[in-house]
């Protein structure tokens, strides 16, 4: 059989056709970080806040071991004073057994004043531990009280900025992990769940189109988008993607099958001009669906079996491609 030769208008198409394809799949790998910085920013804050009521903490922790430093210092010297007073009793009880009353007395007066001493001694450390006790509890109800406030600004934040967005803005600078992170911060929020939940069922049914074709799935998905009742662009090319994934996967089936079949029927057999011939028709086959199902590329499970076949082909135009039906 005669090989079809390019024309030089055609070679055109199919190498713009070509670069088109490569920059589409890798424009469709960036998303939009803005989001994720503004709601980092926020946890770093909540994260520096933590950070300081920890020092607070450790202030207390400091102040704490200090009046339990002096406590055991008072404590030694009550143990020396008992000591001492019992040391005293001990000359009273001698002088009673009979030495000079005077000196007797002047021994029970310091024994009195010993007492006395002691008892202020003992007051001071009630009064420190006290003190201890004080401290810890207005320090700890200081740190629970600046927490919440923190949590408090950060979710003010945050359900201003859902509040505050169009949706389709909400989507750019959204993800999947954003949505789920921020649900479990605003807990049951009456007003800002619903958006979330809105949000979720857009990058779930995204998601889908990046995985092998499913009806089951796709058919529940186009519930749920239905169910959605916000004015979005984003959200009604979605519902459209959705609708065509099941086109866009058949079609592509189809061609793969050609080129199967083209294999079948010719082979380069490692010549280098029939290799380049031979892959000239097969992009021909691919620019063919390419140009009838230009939107291809947003579904990213159909442009990666496109990517592969072309990989294959390139170097080796008789690559077998058939297990790549699998993905059906």
């Amino acid at each position: 059989m005669q090989i079809k030769i390019l024309e030089g208008t055609q070679m055109k198409k199919i190498i713009i056709l070509t670069l088109f394809l490569y920059v589409v799949c890798s424009a469709y790998s960036q998303t939009d970080s803005l989001f994720l910085k503004n709601y980092e920013q926020k946890i770093l804050e909540n994260s520096n806040l933590n950070n300081d009521l920890q020092k607070e903490k450790q202030k207390n922790v400091e102040l704490s071991n200090a009046y339990k430093k002096d406590t055991l210092a008072l404590q030694k010297q009550v143990k020396d004073l008992k000591n001492e007073v019992f040391s005293e009793k001990q000359k009273v009880a001698d002088l009673n057994k009979g030495k000079v009353k005077e000196e007797r007395d002047n021994l029970q007066y310091q024994v009195d004043s010993l007492n006395t001493i002691i008892l202020k001694l003992n007051q001071t450390i009630a009064d420190k531990d006290n003190q201890i006790l004080t401290t810890r509890q207005q320090g700890d109800q200081k740190a629970s009280e600046e927490k919440e406030k923190g949590k408090t600004e950060a979710l003010t934040t945050l359900a201003n900025t859902y509040r505050n967005r169009q949706f389709d803005d909400l989507l750019k600078l959204s993800t999947k992990e954003s949505v789920l992170r921020d649900m479990q911060l605003v807990g049951n929020n009456d007003e800002i769940k619903p958006i979330l939940n809105d949000l979720q069922i857009y990058f779930n049914t995204q998601e889908l189109l990046s995985k092998k074709f499913d009806a089951m799935q796709i058919e529940n998905a186009q519930t749920q988008l239905n169910q959605i009742k916000r004015q979005s662009k984003l959200l009604d090319t979605l519902k459209d993607n959705v609708e065509y994934y099941k086109d866009y996967n058949g079609t592509l089936k189809e061609t793969i099958s050609k080129l199967i079949s083209l294999d079948g029927r010719k082979s380069a057999d490692g010549d280098t001009e029939i290799q380049k011939l031979k892959f000239n028709e097969i992009i021909t086959i691919l620019t063919d669906y390419m140009y009838d199902y230009y939107d291809y590329g947003n579904y990213p499970h159909l442009s990666n079996i496109v990517l592969e076949i072309i990989k294959r082909k390139q170097s080796n135009a008789d690559a077998d491609i058939s297990d790549l039906l699998k993905q059906f």
